[in-house]
């Protein structure tokens, strides 16, 4: 008697779980399983998508996307497309591609750049296999930098030129360090100076750049009441290889004594 109950608990378990099972797979509209469908074909495994995907703004209008890939040795290419309200799920606008020809199979970093109008934008990025299969799209956000940006970076402060001795002119700069510090600087995007002028010495055009840590900049060879130029580069970001470049302001430097 005892082993029917067990047998019959046994049959009610099974029973449970077939009908919870079957329940699942016999809802067709349940986003798992219009999921299981489209990613992943009849006796076929399909691409992961990509582990994680940064851009970084790497020029005058132009955005680089770094894409971290696991070891999957079946990715062919990775995809950047711009995500529009206006397009269809079968008319994307493709930007840019990478086609990857894998000889280590292990966790890797692709960099693909595209030339984009100015602006934040949503971005897809997805990996394609054999015979052109997909991976999920991973969804990004990235911001374009150009003219507008460029127009608002103003060149660095300063107290402009005075006379430093009979022969020399100093510019104070507003320091970019941070009190009580061994030279820590206060914006990190500040990268550097470019001061032009014409030496007295022998009337060539002259071009001096100033550290993003200088506060003081002494020019021997002005000409007195001479005019100077200078510009400042940053970065728009810490880890970004582009500088963008202010406008360009002029000076006036003192007589001399």
């Amino acid at each position: 008697m005892i082993n029917n109950f067990k047998n019959k608990t046994t049959n009610f378990i099974g029973i449970g779980v077939f009908t919870a099972v079957l329940l699942c797979f016999s809802c067709e509209d349940t986003d798992l399983v219009e999921t299981y469908e489209q990613y992943v074909p009849e006796n076929v495994v399909s691409l992961a998508m990509p582990d994680s995907v940064s851009t970084v703004s790497s020029g005058h209008n132009k955005l680089l996307f770094r894409v971290f890939v696991n070891s999957d040795p079946k990715i062919k290419k990775v995809v950047i497309t711009l995500f529009d309200d206006d397009l269809t799920d079968n008319d994307e606008k493709i930007l840019t591609t990478l086609d990857i020809n894998r000889t280590v199979y292990e966790p890797e970093i692709y960099e693909l750049e595209a030339e984009l109008p100015e602006g934040g934008n949503e971005y897809f990025v997805h990996i394609e296999g054999l015979e052109g299969r997909k991976s999920i799209k991973y969804d990004v956000f990235g911001t374009v930098l150009g003219d507008e940006y460029k127009e608002s970076l103003q060149a660095r402060q300063n107290s402009g030129a005075s006379a430093y001795s009979d022969s020399e002119a100093i510019i104070t700069w507003v320091s970019n360090k941070v009190p009580d510090t061994d030279g820590e600087v206060i914006d990190n995007l500040l990268i550097k100076t470019e001061l032009t002028y014409i030496s007295s010495t022998d009337g060539a055009i002259k071009t001096i750049v100033i550290d993003e840590s200088e506060d003081e900049t002494i020019i021997p060879d002005f000409i007195s009441e001479g005019t100077y130029t200078y510009t400042t580069f940053y970065k728009a970001v810490v880890d970004s290889p582009y500088l963008f470049e202010s406008n360009s302001t002029e000076g006036v430097f003192p007589e001399k004594i």
